[in-house]
């Protein structure tokens, strides 16, 4: 049997099995509801499939640069690169493992949904894959199976989400949700009070004031009631309408749980925000988030790429600076080496040019300055070592 066909009959798996006993106290539907979740996972997925993929070897005792193997550029004979990807990391938020099966042939690595993934860890020294129902082994093994894990608790090799680990949180979010649907559909307290001023009023009178009061009101009309009537208007105090900053605490603190900036998923990022304050926790989203997971996915295909060969996610693309420092980026990198000019037109997704137009560029640049040029030449060394 082909283990990229799947059988009639599968294993079946309650939601405690995937995510753990705290999830039956959250409900099905209960975590995965917040919005801030999908948010975060959402922003996570898209921000890392951004990524580019560098493979290295070594030659001569130095790492050259060496095509990429189709199982990391074309992983997937249905699937996109980038579907690839979203999938491995959305497996890795919701569920803390993503299983792929690879091909003897390392050509192709497909993600396969998590319930059909079992494993007997009776003997922790040596647990026991199934994919529905099939033994299988790891690919660091010689096997088919690709592991990959968010985070691993010590006695298991099954790993857990960031939803699992802090399912308590979750828990208390989702009744922070649910009192303020109470409070406004139930009405906890009354949003107003008519009092009689002269004797004690019968309930029925009483009754009959109150709907005849609500009834004008709900038509937007004067409200006339026989006798003196007093009415005063309930206010929620900051203490009672405490469920309002309890959500929004909630999306703040799935944003801390997932990693990413609170203001992506609906929460609040602080006061006295400014813009080297967002773009420096954009750095630290790359670098702690999004380098974990490209940590992650290096470590586990490293298992299926030829010996000796390493790779690396970079996310450099995604510190691009604005056009006129990207350009000056561009002017260093070609000065000090780091660039050819074949090299630099590529990056800028330009075509390479012929012996006639190097020369004729040449002569251009001889006499004319960019704007980075400019600024990068308006120190002039003096030969004292001053400056002018």
């Amino acid at each position: 049997m082909s283990l990229f066909t799947r059988p009639a009959e599968t294993r079946d798996i309650t939601a405690s099995d995937v995510f753990g006993p705290a999830w039956q106290g959250l409900g099905r539907g209960g975590a995965m509801r917040q919005a801030a979740t999908y948010a975060a996972i959402r922003y996570i997925t898209d921000q890392w499939a951004q990524a580019t993929v560098t493979v290295t070897e070594t030659r001569g005792g130095q790492r050259e640069i060496v095509d990429t193997p189709l199982i990391l550029s074309k992983p997937s004979p249905t699937l996109s690169v980038w579907d690839s990807r979203v999938q491995m990391v959305a497996e890795l938020k919701t569920r803390g493992n993503a299983f792929a099966l690879v091909d003897d042939d390392r050509r192709y690595c497909q993600w396969i949904a998590d319930e059909h993934v079992s494993i007997d860890e009776s003997n922790p020294f040596a647990p026991k894959y199934r994919v529905a129902g099939t033994p299988v082994t790891l690919v660091s093994q010689g096997g088919n199976l690709l592991h990959v894990r968010e985070q691993l608790r010590a006695g298991t090799v099954r790993g857990i989400s960031p939803i699992s680990a802090f399912a308590a949180s979750f828990e208390w979010a989702d009744l922070a949700r649910q009192y303020g649907r109470r409070w406004f559909k139930q009405s906890s307290m009354p949003p107003a009070i008519l009092q009689a001023k002269t004797a004690k009023v019968g309930g029925e009178v009483l009754a009959e004031v109150r709907d005849d009061f609500v009834r004008a009101a709900a038509e937007g009309k004067p409200v006339a009631l026989p006798g003196e009537w007093d009415y005063r208007k309930i206010t929620v105090t900051p203490e009672e309408a405490q469920f309002l900053q309890t959500i929004e605490a909630s999306a703040t603190e799935i944003a801390i749980i997932f990693g990413v900036p609170p203001e992506e998923v609906g929460g609040k990022a602080g006061s006295s925000r400014t813009y080297s304050n967002r773009e420096m926790d954009q750095t630290l989203f790359r670098i702690k988030t999004l380098g974990g997971v490209s940590g992650r996915a290096e470590a586990a295909f490293s298992d299926v790429l030829p010996f000796g060969q390493e790779l690396t996610y970079d996310l450099s693309r995604l510190e691009r600076p604005g056009l006129l420092e990207y350009m000056r980026s561009i002017t260093e990198q070609l000065k000090n080496g780091t660039l050819t000019l074949a090299e630099a037109r590529r990056e800028l997704g330009r075509r390479g040019i012929d012996a006639t137009e190097i020369e004729q560029w040449q002569a251009w640049y001889a006499t004319t300055k960019s704007e980075s040029e400019s600024d990068s030449t308006s120190r002039v060394e003096m030969p004292e070592g001053g400056t002018q």
